[in-house]
């Protein structure tokens, strides 16, 4: 049975920042992804919007089998490099080619070409993205055991990734207005410097982290079919930690939220208020106070826990929401600055706190099965981002195409009619109420606060000692059903729970 302690580590600050940077990739992908794509395949690719909506959806089916893969993977390469940190390197070189190939556009009016093209890319940029990104969301739980040294982690973590979508926010839009005649020209410098920009940093994540100093036993050979059914079994096994389904709820409305907002946001000030000029300002704006909120996200996670962070922030946000949805087109510049100030802090806490969670909730994994599955877990994650970007996408795309939008004639952004500008408006604001809303009750049963996370460990370390159940008491008994949603009886068990 492999029974690992979580014994403390402490990460050094070289160490942190050499893990934080590679988030540039995470961060800044998404963000313009959420932002961009879209209306790139829509206005310059002239993808039909219902399709291109269609194409985000699909590509996402594929991570049904890549997210849970490289997770099995992850936990099971053995290398001089170690498990995890092997695939830095390999990925650095498809991070740049799968960026570029994604925003190229050869002009083709064929509707079939353009599909198929965008659809075997965009797999192309998922599959490289879950290559290095699942490993990537492991290490936290590798790197540190403390509540305060991983929240410390996740936040200068967070403070580049949305130092990724600060750049993603400013430069993108900035890059393609200097070839306003010809657009898609604009995208592929712009794919081409960011492809720098979030490729290059994987070196310094490969040399400035490290892994969990662990002897783990060697692992036996499987034919496919056998690979196949133990990854299946071990991805549906995470379902049976109760606050892992918690933390999936809360983190799914958030980010949909977010892919909303981010991918309507330029149709909603282009078409509706008339103020394109003000896009990138409000944008720029909201990503800012993202990232100058980190610390105070970080100080009340570590003082209330991760969940009670989690529906403050979510309050905020929703109340942001409100205000901007009561903007007309003479409104000032200042006021919808104003409303970007409250929508980024808002943001932060929601955007940060998800992964914050990640580490203890395979601590209650642990728990629940003796195992240390940090990739497994990983891979859900991600696996559950990439769907929660597909899902708004998709939708947005669909919506878009039900409420009659009119595509641009070459580089001409048409005039919208009153119908369609009011069908943006109820997508751009009904659906993120609606879904922070359901996150904000699902916080309720998160129960890994600092207090029950110093429990749920000193339990782990004492079963992985040598302790009795039978010597477990009353109250360490009951926090960890709590967090875990399962009998004491069935806990610390690596029989039928997985294999």
């Amino acid at each position: 049975m492999e029974t690992t302690q979580l014994k403390k580590q402490s990460p050094t600050l070289k160490n942190i920042f050499s893990y934080a940077i590679g988030d540039l990739y995470g961060g800044g992908a998404f963000f313009i992804i959420g932002a961009l794509f879209l209306v790139f395949l829509t206005d310059v690719a002239k993808v039909n919007p219902a399709l291109a909506g269609t194409i985000i959806f699909v590509g996402k089916l594929w991570d049904a089998i890549t997210d849970p893969t490289m997770g099995y993977i992850s936990d099971n390469t053995r290398s001089k490099h170690g498990r995890r940190r092997l695939y830095f390197l390999i990925g650095i070189v498809p991070i740049f080619l799968s960026w570029v190939l994604l925003w190229t556009s050869f002009g083709i009016d064929s509707t079939v070409f353009k599909f198929v093209y965008y659809l075997l890319v965009y797999l192309l940029f998922n599959t490289v993205f879950t290559l290095v990104m699942v490993p990537y969301n492991s290490m936290p739980a590798e790197m540190a055991t403390d509540y305060k040294d991983r929240s410390r982690l996740i936040t200068v973590r967070m403070l580049f990734s949305q130092g990724g979508m600060l750049l993603g926010a400013v430069l993108p839009i900035t890059i393609v207005n200097f070839f306003l005649s010809d657009l898609s020209t604009g995208y592929i410098v712009m794919a081409t410097i960011f492809g720098i920009i979030f490729s290059v940093p994987w070196i310094f994540v490969y040399k400035g982290t490290y892994e969990r100093d662990i002897v783990y036993p060697e692992v036996k050979k499987k034919n496919i079919k056998e690979i196949a059914v133990k990854i299946s079994r071990d991805f549906a096994s995470t379902v049976k930690n109760k606050s892992l389904k918690i933390h999936s709820i809360m983190y799914i409305t958030a980010y949909v939220s977010m892919d909303v907002f981010n991918a309507l946001l330029i149709y909603y000030i282009r078409d509706d208020l008339n103020k394109y000029s003000s896009y990138q300002f409000l944008l720029g704006t909201v990503v800012i106070f993202q990232i100058l909120s980190l610390y105070v996200v970080m100080k009340s996670c570590n003082k209330f826990g991760n969940a009670k962070t989690y529906r403050i922030h979510a309050s905020i946000w929703m109340l942001a929401i409100l205000v901007l949805f009561s903007l007309n087109s003479g409104v000032p510049l200042w006021t919808i600055l104003l409303v970007g100030i409250v929508i980024g802090f808002g943001l932060s806490g929601c955007v940060m706190t998800p992964y914050n969670m990640l580490a203890f909730v395979v601590d209650a994994d642990q728990m629940i099965t003796t195992k240390r599955r940090e990739g497994i877990y990983a891979g859900m994650m991600t696996f559950l981002r990439k769907i929660a970007q597909a899902l708004a996408l998709f939708f947005v795309g669909v919506g878009l195409q039900l409420v009659d939008y009119r595509q641009p004639i070459g580089d001409v952004i048409q005039v919208q009619s009153d119908s369609t500008l009011l069908g943006i408006r109820l997508m751009f604001f009904i659906t993120p109420l609606v879904l922070l809303s359901i996150g904000i009750i699902s916080s309720f049963k998160f129960k890994i606060t600092p207090e029950y996370h110093e429990i749920l460990l000193s339990e782990i370390n004492r079963l992985a000692d040598g302790g009795k159940k039978s010597e477990v008491t009353e109250k360490t008994k009951n926090v960890v059903e709590e967090i875990t949603g399962l009998t004491y009886d069935v806990l610390w068990d690596s029989g039928d729970l997985i294999d």
